[in-house]
């Protein structure tokens, strides 16, 4: 133990010396969160507000009277009203429209007899924000024709509802909160982690080589293994302080940014109280550990840093893969997603944020992460003993 805790103070020692070590471990992870959240609240709102003061260029035909006062109303709008049919498509490709409302020929004569007509929308479907506003100006003016058609017809308007539905909500807000947005949480706090379990063990193995260091440090009177668990453990360490502050960083976040709804904001802290913080950091633990020992393996052969990269890189993929699952509808956190690497975090987390986690599943979900990383942590200890690799 006592020459684990020379080699850990060791690299510790040698990592933090550098400041860029410094500033991308700790005080970007730290501001991170924060900033993302009174950024993405501050660009949604300013976008929000942006698209609503936008004027749509609308072309009509055949459009009857009172829907043109009803879209004159709105100084927004800017209408351009077609005597015959066009080539809509290439109209709203070039910009000249950015949307077209065909009204049936008959139009007029089908609302007189009260049947029902037709009114062709071309759109383009990736235009959210005038779409969202054509449908509301439609949906107000079918609004409108349904009460002039129950006054004509002398229907109480009661009669035209024949069911009410009434939800009732039996989920709290706190779980309906945690099982929407808990995924997000985790994705962060990996991908930080990854980052900095990827550049601690690089360095730790393949930048010793590059400076000729590495030598030295296999000569020392300590086992090998306690040389790779305290450079395992430092590399853990460096990616374990980034995720633990972007969690300070989301609850410091909660409290001093202005623009998030008082409701979401105290679900949240509902969310992240204590019990739920130990939770996800002890299953945050042995997951750094399990990177690092699997960085290490691989980068043990890497002669620069460059190579490294090269082959430590494309585990991102194994670890984003998994994240965005964890997000999909349908998928949930049950005894066949539990032993899953990766995927079994992002949906643990969403159960441990919604205060719905089954503690047996949670413990067996911890225990396979332990197996993982002590597998990890083996196989990097079998290709660290390679001294042709290490030394090459």
């Amino acid at each position: 133990m006592r020459d684990l805790l020379i080699i850990v103070k060791k690299e510790l020692t040698e990592l933090l010396r550098d400041k860029k070590t410094i500033i991308n471990s700790i005080v970007l992870p730290t501001l991170l969160i924060p900033i993302l959240m009174f950024g993405g609240f501050k660009v949604s709102k300013m976008i929000q507000e942006s698209n609503q003061q936008k004027t749509i260029k609308i072309g009509l035909l055949n459009a009857p009277e009172d829907f043109k006062q009803l879209v004159a109303k709105d100084t927004l709008h800017e209408v351009t009203i077609f005597e015959e049919n066009q080539d809509f498509k290439s109209l709203i490709n070039s910009g000249d429209i950015q949307t077209a409302l065909v009204f049936s020929s008959d139009w007029s004569t089908k609302m007189d007899s009260l049947e029902t007509s037709e009114v062709l929308v071309h759109r383009n479907g990736t235009k959210d924000n005038i779409n969202s506003r054509v449908s509301k100006l439609l949906d107000a003016y079918s609004d409108k024709l349904k009460t002039n058609r129950i006054a004509t017809l002398n229907i109480p308007v009661e009669k035209m509802n024949p069911m009410v539905q009434t939800f009732v909500e039996v989920s709290e807000q706190k779980e309906l909160i945690g099982k929407r947005i808990g995924g997000f949480i985790p994705y962060i706090f990996i991908l930080t982690m990854w980052g900095g379990c990827l550049l601690a063990a690089i360095d730790l193995v393949t930048g010793e080589k590059e400076r000729k260091t590495i030598e030295t440090t296999l000569s020392l009177p300590v086992s090998k293994f306690s040389v790779l668990m305290g450079k395992a453990i430092v590399a853990s360490i460096l990616g374990f302080v980034p995720a633990l502050l972007n969690l300070i960083g989301l609850i410091v976040g909660l409290n001093f940014i202005e623009g998030i709804p008082d409701n979401f904001k105290m679900a949240l802290t509902e969310m992240l109280n204590p019990q739920s913080i130990v939770m996800i950091l002890l299953l945050l633990i042995p997951f750094s550990l399990f990177l690092s020992g699997l960085i290490i393996a691989l980068v043990a052969g890497a002669t620069s840093f460059k190579e490294a990269q090269s082959k430590a890189s494309p585990i991102i993929i194994l670890i984003i893969i998994p994240l965005v699952m964890a997000l999909m509808p349908g998928i949930e956190f049950t005894w066949s997603t539990v032993f899953i690497p990766v995927l079994n975090i992002g949906l643990g987390v969403k159960e441990i944020m919604a205060g719905t986690v089954n503690i047996a599943m949670y413990i067996a979900m911890l225990v396979s992460l332990i197996a993982f990383a002590v597998a990890a942590i083996y196989f990097s200890y079998k290709k660290f003993s390679d001294e042709s690799a290490i030394l090459s």
